[in-house]
Parts: C-alpha cells; structure tokens; sequence
C-alpha cells in the first residue's frame, strides 16, 4: 500500500511540476506580442500607431501608418485591465485626457502621430469599450476619477449619438448628426449593462439596444451586418465579413441569446478546410477570399470559451498563434502577421488579448507550425 501511495504521490508532483512548467513557458511566449507592441507600434508620445510604416491613403476617413485610434486605446486598457496592472492602465488614461478626450465627453476616432485630430466624429464601439474598461477599473482599483472619465463619456454618446431611442455608429458633430445605423458588432452587452447599473444609460435605450441584437434574424448561418433605425430594418452584406460576424457571435453569447448555427458553421469549417477564411459569400456560404487574419482567430477564440467550447478554442488558438513571429532573435518577434515589414495593430492587439485569456484560464493549446 505504501508503494502505491508513493507511487500516486510522484505522480501528482509530476502534473504539479507539468502544469507550472508549461504555465510559465505559454505566460513567456504570451508577453512577447506585448513587448512587440511597445517597442514597434509606439509612437514619441505615448499613442499606438496602427501601423509599423508611416505610409497610407490620404482618405481622412481611412488610416494611414503611425496614426492612432481610440479603437487601439480602448483594446489596449481593456488588455492592462485583464493583466491587472494598475500603472499601464493609469498611463492610458492619461493618454486618453491628453490626446483624445475633449472636455464635453467627445472622443476622437483618429489623431495624426503627433496627436492632433483632423476628423470630427467619435466611435460608439470604441467609446462603449473606454467606457466599460474605466467602470471596471474604478471598480478592481477603488479610483472614482475613472467612472467620473466614464460618466462624462457616456453623457456625450447618449445625448448626441441616440438616434430614435438607439445609440447609433457615430456622431457628426459638425453637423451635428447621428448616423441613422447601429453595426451589430458595436452592440456590447456588458459594457451596456455596466452603463444601466450605474445609471449611464436609460433604460429604454439600453433595452433597445439588447433587442436589436437579439432579434438579429439569422440567414441559415449569418447575421445582419446593421440595423437602419430610421426604417426599422435589420442589413445583410452580400460579402461577409467574418469580424462582424465573430463579434456579434461573441456578444450574442455573452448576453446569452443563441448562437448554435453560428457555431456549427465554425466546426465544419475547421473539419472541412482546417482554416477560416477572412469573408464568406452570403448565399453560397463559401470563401470568397484566400487570406486568415490572427484578429479573427483571436475574436472566434473568445466566442468558443464564452459558448465554453474548449476544445474548438484550442483549435482556433493553435491557428491564431501560426501568425506569430516566434524566432527569438528576429527584428519583430512576438509580432503578428508581419508582411514585407508592416503589419496592422489590430492584428495584434486582439491576439494579445485572446492570449491573456487563455493564460488565465490555464489552456494549453497544441503548437502549429508557424506560418511563414
């Protein structure tokens, strides 16, 4: 008897010492992407550029090289959050007050390298995201100065972007327009109930705002791509893209409307293909694209644990992380889907956050071979 308790007692040393062994190696390899990002895709004061070359279209509505994005700060706090660090979610802040954030709650979408704005309007998804990584931190650090930051948001977005009784895309404060369109994959249901439970958002909006997402009609596998709240009517894209898709996928989950068609569709691809493609052709349900994106991956990741489908999550992570540079001494090592020296920060700070949660859920995907 004392052999085989011997026996049972190494054995369970043995999965200790597996688990914290492979534990700190996936927390070694995850914090990599996190230093890419900050030695890379930092410009001299402080704001994350969207790309790693200063080169683009001239478009003001487009993005071009070293300019930044609320989108990013937002993705960024969000990140600082879940890793608990207290002293980069602070610096965010202040970039946020600094460079984006006017005194009357608007957030800029877009600043030159330099943090200057040239555009007049603000992003709901992106201010929705700001204003609930600021709630939660006010929250986890016990700091009233973020949920007075949130509150002031929330006071702009619900005046000037409530368009029928529904937060809509942007506002136009130029012209002092709403867009008459609420994109599905804005409609955040945590950050919304976050705003209800702090007396942010009415009530009728944020129940709006739950009910449009819910009654999304499904097209055999697909949602909508908008809803048009002037004509009350929900829009499909012919070409879809598999971003929204994942995101509305990701908070019908969360707020626990169904998603089972959505999901099947994922398994027969990975069985079927072994990859996602980037858009699909609505009507035919086949790719219309060759190229994967690590965002996607990273977003589909989030969707399988929220839907608790680890072993699907496992899948996509293995697929996520074969865009990631992984030669230790390579220029850019930690960075996702570098191409001819650039690559987009979206495509990496999704990914950075898809592998903090899965770092602090302790799965250990199986490694691909990395995409060259």
């Amino acid at each position: 008897m004392k052999k085989i308790y011997v026996i049972l007692i190494a054995g369970f040393i043995g999965v200790i010492f597996l688990f914290t062994y492979y534990a700190c190696e996936t927390s070694k390899e995850n914090f990599v992407t996190e230093s890419f990002i900050k030695r890379w895709l930092q410009n001299d004061n402080g704001t994350f550029a969207t790309y790693l070359k200063d080169e683009g279209p001239e478009d003001i509505d487009l993005v071009k090289g070293r300019e930044t994005l609320s989108e990013t700060l937002g993705l960024w706090m969000e990140y600082v959050l879940q890793k608990g660090d207290q002293e980069a979610f602070e610096t965010a802040v202040r970039q946020l007050h600094r460079y984006f954030l006017e005194e009357n709650g608007f957030v800029h979408w877009k600043l030159t390298e330099k943090g200057a704005s040239e555009v007049s309007t603000n992003a709901l998804v992106d201010d929705l995201r700001i204003i609930h990584a600021l709630l939660q931190a006010g929250e986890k650090w016990g700091s009233p100065r973020y949920e007075e930051t949130a509150a002031l948001i929330a006071g702009y977005i619900t005046h000037h972007n409530n368009n029928q009784g529904v937060l809509t895309d942007y506002y136009e404060k130029k012209d002092r327009y709403a867009s008459d369109v609420i994109t599905l994959s804005y409609i955040e249901p945590n950050a919304l109930e976050k705003m209800k439970d702090r007396g942010l958002i009415d009530d009728n909006v944020y129940y709006n705002m739950r009910t449009i997402l819910q009654l999304a009609p499904i097209d055999k596998v697909f949602y909508p791509k908008s809803y048009d709240v002037k004509r009350n009517k929900y829009m499909f894209d012919n070409d879809i893209n598999m971003i929204d898709q994942a995101l509305v996928a990701l908070y019908r989950a969360r707020a626990g409307f169904a998603t089972e068609h959505f999901l099947e569709f994922l398994k027969r691809e990975l069985r079927q293909n072994g990859i996602i493609y980037g858009q699909y052709n609505r009507t035919s349900k086949k790719p219309i694209v060759a190229y994967e994106s690590p965002a996607i991956y990273g977003w589909l990741v989030l969707y399988a644990l929220e839907e608790e489908e680890e072993e699907l999550a496992k899948k996509l992570f293995a697929q996520m992380t074969t865009f990631r540079n992984t030669r230790k001494h390579a220029k850019y090592v930690g960075g996702y889907s570098i191409y001819q020296n650039n690559t987009h920060i979206f495509d990496n700070l999704v990914p950075l956050l898809t592998e903090r949660a899965m770092f602090d859920g302790v799965i250990l995907p199986p490694r691909k071979e990395e995409k060259r």
